[in-house]
Order: structure tokens, then sequence, then C-alpha cells
């Protein structure tokens, strides 16, 4: 004992609480003691808890604390079903730390759970550690210049929530995060030579990161433009459309003509990177000099090579016939050339023109009705203009159009369209006389059903012989002379009725007398009677038709004399025949006169 002080050191106690009593003597002078009441405390000596627990907050953190040196710490997800969350830890010094064993990634609340051992003993408690884990900042490479908006890109944690926003907008863009790599683009062209500041944000784990900025200006590097059309010393019309490319978003391209140093039609705002092209009109005839140059904000490009080009005027075009085309022998000759001015046309072989001073309209149209000979023929054409500042101009010859002079289609006029006709039917019309004429059927082959020639007072007539299926079919006709043939004509539809009813009464050579009774057979529909003079005469309109026949009475009355008629049927049962039936004929019979008996 040191004064009023004392202290005693003792080592390698088994763990446990131990109740002390401490007892001081002084001396009696006599040789013996005088000893003290006792003072009675309790002293634990148990494994204390672990303290002062912290952790990094990056992906895979690191905990670290104080704890009884030469114990093993040991950190689990939890104490009920224990998985180490990092490896055990030793303490030295009174301190002990440990990485965690896999990547966390952005976290929130998540739970460790530390005790820390020493031989057979451990500590009291499983100290709890709530563990949050903010997301780091993404990374945001350096942005990429790319016209008038940069490529942005980067990295991220994988599966987060990525917002983007530029200084110059209040507007908050969703990003792309594929599989923690990310890019983005803005429409939006950015102004030039201003300094933008671009910031992203990724959400993960309910918590924002801190953000991730990049400043960047634009400034675009003008390209010089290039001319690919006209070529080089062409010769072209007085409107011509400039092409070219190297054309930049946004910029504006503008042709000037160099020889006399200013510009040369209106300038054009380019609304996409590359191809570009200028309408230019109304041209002087005269040799041109002409650069393209486009200007973006307040920087103009280096102007493009020089193109040298000639305006002229053009041979006009043609338009009907086209090479190797039919032409009819009777038809319009037109095309195209230079408004107002004048075309003259040339058959090959011929010195002086065929067709002399074609006006041509204000909308650049030429025709001329024509008659030329069936068989080849080759014709070329020069147009001609007067100018008021140059004077009068004469173009080139267009190239030789060669095509085929054929017969006009022929016109068919009976059977009209929709007729009802049978197996048997007179087709005629007209056409030009000397041609011969061909019916066939508007089928895939073109089926050919009869010929004949064109009579000098141009009808033709065959009759034809059917045996297809009832139903609409279409009738054409083909003109042909001298080895050429002319185009289809329309084609005339007709209802084809392949089966035939019966006339039983009246029977050929029956004497009549008014009203004239009728009776047949047929198949279920309805029926009518005409007169074999005129089928436009119905002389029984509406006789419905049954499996056991027909029959009706004329409801007019007819002269005395010889007489036939002719009977047809809608078919209700169609199939293969079509819905109607040919035309059956009767016999002739006679009608007596009113007062003779029958």
């Amino acid at each position: 004992m040191i004064g009023e002080h004392w202290d005693v050191s003792v080592r390698n106690w088994p763990y446990g609480i131990y109740d002390l009593s401490v007892i001081q003597k002084v001396s009696d002078n006599a040789g013996g003691w005088i000893e003290s009441q006792p003072y009675t405390f309790t002293v634990d000596c148990t494994l204390p808890d672990v303290s002062d627990v912290t952790y990094t907050p990056n992906y895979r953190p690191t905990f670290s604390g104080k704890g009884f040196s030469g114990a093993t710490v040991k950190l689990v997800n939890s104490p009920d079903n224990p998985s180490d969350v990092a490896p055990e830890a030793l303490v030295h010094d009174g301190e002990w730390s440990s990485e965690a064993s896999e990547e966390w990634g952005p976290t929130l609340k998540g739970e460790v759970h530390i005790k820390q051992f020493l031989g057979c003993k451990e500590s009291a408690n499983w100290v709890e550690v709530e563990v949050t884990i903010p997301p780091l900042a993404p990374v945001m490479n350096e942005p990429v210049e790319n016209g008038l908006s940069p490529n942005l890109s980067g990295t991220c944690w994988p599966g987060a929530v990525l917002k983007l926003k530029y200084s110059d907008s209040d507007i908050e863009h969703a990003v792309t995060n594929n599989n923690g790599v990310w890019s983005f683009r803005r429409e939006t062209p950015f102004e030039l030579e201003t300094l933008h500041t671009a910031t992203l944000i990724q959400t993960a784990a309910e918590q924002d990161s801190p953000p991730a900025s990049r400043t960047f200006t634009v400034s675009v590097h003008m390209l010089k433009p290039e001319i690919t059309y006209p070529e080089p010393n062409a010769e072209v019309g007085r409107n011509v459309t400039i092409q070219g490319r190297q054309g930049m978003a946004g910029a504006t391209m503008q042709l000037h003509d160099v020889q006399f140093g200013r510009p040369l039609g209106d300038p054009k705002l380019l609304t996409a990177d590359g191809e570009w092209s200028i309408q230019l009109t109304g041209l002087a005839f005269r040799k041109y000099y002409l650069d393209a140059q486009q200007t973006l904000g307040e920087g103009p490009s280096e102007r493009s090579d020089r193109l040298e080009f000639t305006v002229v005027l053009l041979p006009p075009e043609f338009d009907v016939p086209q090479p190797g085309g039919n032409f009819a022998r009777t038809s319009w000759l037109s095309g195209k050339g230079m408004p107002n001015g004048a075309v003259s046309v040339w058959l090959q072989g011929d010195d002086a023109p065929w067709l002399e001073r074609i006006p041509v309209d204000s909308n650049g149209d030429w025709s001329r009705e024509v008659t030329l000979p069936v068989g080849e023929t080759t014709i070329r054409a020069r147009q001609f203009f007067r100018d008021e500042n140059d004077g009068d101009q004469t173009s080139a010859d267009s190239p030789w159009l060669t095509f085929n002079v054929v017969p006009a289609a022929p016109y068919i006029e009976t059977p009209c369209a929709g007729e009802h006709i049978g197996r048997r039917v007179v087709v005629s019309g007209f056409g030009v006389p000397g041609d011969t004429v061909e019916v066939r059927l508007d089928d895939t082959d073109l089926t050919l059903l009869a010929r004949s020639s064109v009579l000098d007072d141009r009808t033709w007539s065959v009759t034809v012989m059917l045996d297809q299926s009832g139903g609409s079919h279409g009738l054409v006709a083909v003109a042909q002379s001298e080895g050429f043939e002319s185009e289809d004509s329309e084609p005339r539809m007709v209802v084809l009725g392949t089966y035939l009813a019966s006339i039983d009464m009246p029977a050929t050579g029956d004497w009549l007398a008014n009203p004239v009774e009728f009776k047949g057979q047929g198949r279920p529909g309805i029926g009518q009677v005409v007169s074999g003079y005129n089928p436009d005469h119905v002389l029984a309109a509406d006789l419905i038709v049954e499996d056991r026949g027909w029959q009706g009475v004329s409801t007019q009355v007819l002269s005395a004399g010889g007489h036939w008629c002719r009977f047809k049927q809608t078919l209700d049962d169609g199939g293969e025949d079509g819905t109607v039936s040919g035309w059956v004929e009767s016999g002739r019979f006679e009608v007596l006169p009113p007062s003779s008996p029958p």
C-alpha cells in the first residue's frame, strides 16, 4: 500500500464471477496486527462483447471494432441460421477487422451479427449492426463529339435506374442500363460554342447516388460539300436539280454563281446529314461555274470544288410510245418539252420533218394525233424555243425511238355487257376494213374462239360456241394486220348459261288461238318467254319453274300467222351451269285469226 492507494495484479484467472473481500491491518507495536472489518465486492471475469463496430461504405465493406486480445471474432448474417458474411478475425491489441467475403453492392438496412470467442468461451451477446451502403456515383466517360449532340457513355451498378439531365433543359432523360453499361445521345441539338453540363444519377436499393457530371462544348467541324450532279462539263436544261453529299443537319446550303460572284438560287436548310439537293429553275442559256458552301451557326464551310456545266435547250422527250412498245395505227403521239416551245418530229430516212412545230403548253406537254401504217417505225424529235434574252434556241435531236405500229383494238357491240347468253352466241362489232379480228375468252390462256375479217362497212361478226362452265365470262377482241396484233379490247363481260330447259307447248306445227299457252320442263327458278322475232318483246314473265315443269299464258295478243318463241330461266341450284340457263327455241307454230276456230 502506497499512501492511501493499493492495487493487486492477478493473472490467469478462470473466466467467471468472483466475490472478493479485502481486509487491511496495522501493527499493534507489540508484534501483532490489528485487522479492519472486511470490504466485500464482486469481480466479473467473463469475455466481453465486441464494441465500437464500424464499416466502410463501399460495395465490399470492411468491418472493424474493438475486442479481447487473442479472441476470434465471427460475423454472420443471422444468429439463428448463421452464414459467414466475412472471414473470422483475430483480435490484436484490442482491435479487429475483416472484409466482406463478396461484393454487396448498394444495400439498405442489411443485418450483420458479431460475437467474439476465446477457447470454449464466448461473449454474452451477438452485437447487431445495421448496414446501409448507398450507390456510388456512376462513371461517365469523356463526351465524344458527334455533330450537334455528343455521345455519352459509362458504367453503373447493374440493375440501377439511371436519370440524366442537361444544363440547358429541365427534361429528365431515362437512360437504358445494359447490365452495368450505358450510353445516350440527345436528338435535340445543343447550342454551339456554349458550355453544357450533363449530370447522371443512379438509383439502387432505394437510394440515389451522388451525381456524376461532365461538361462539353459543341463546336462542329464544318465539312466541305461535294457536288455529285450534274457531271463536270455536262449539258443540262434550264431547270436542274443540283445534287451533292457531305451535307450537315441544321446547316444552310447555298450555291454560288462564281462567274458573277453572287448566290445562285435560294439557300436550303438541311434536315439530315449526308446527301442534299437544290432545285434551280429558269437558268439562262450559257456556261455556268458553280460551287456550294454550307453554314452552321456562325461558321461557314470551305467551298466545294468548282463545277462547270452548260445550260442548253434539251431534246424533247417521248411519253407515248415507249421504246419497243405498241402504238395504235391512229393514236396520240405525246411527250415533254420546254414550256411554250415547239417540237418537230422526223421519220427515219426522211430529210424533211414529218410533224412540224407542235406547240408545247405551259406545263411542258405536247401531243399530236397521227396515223401511221402498221409495222416497225423509228422517229426522233427536236425542239425550238425563243428566249427574250438569248434569242432563238434549237435543241439537239433526241435519240432514235423504235416502236411497233399495230392495229387499233376492235370494238365489241354484241352481246351487251352483262347479257345472258347460251353456248352458241354471235359476237359482232366494228374495226378497220381489211384487219382480221380474233375473239378470245378472257382466261389465262386467252382461248381462241373464232376469227373473221372486217368488212368494208367496218363491221365484223363471228359465231362462237362455248363449252366452258356457266357463270360470268369475258370476251375480248384482237385485231391483226401484216403480222402485228392490237391490244386486247376491253373485256365484254357476259353471263353464260349452259343448261337448256325445254318448250313442250306450242309444238312444231301447232295451230293456236290467242291467248297462247306455253308449257315446258326445267329446273327450279324463274323463267320468261320472249318472241322469236324480238327478244325485247316479252310474252310471259316471272314464270315459276318447279321440278314438275313450268307453264304460262301470253300476256300479249299475237298476230295471226307463223311465230316461234324462246325461253330461258334463272337457276336456284346453280352449280357448274351457273345461275341462268341458255335460250331454248320452240318450233314454228301458227296463230289463228280471231274468227277462226282452234
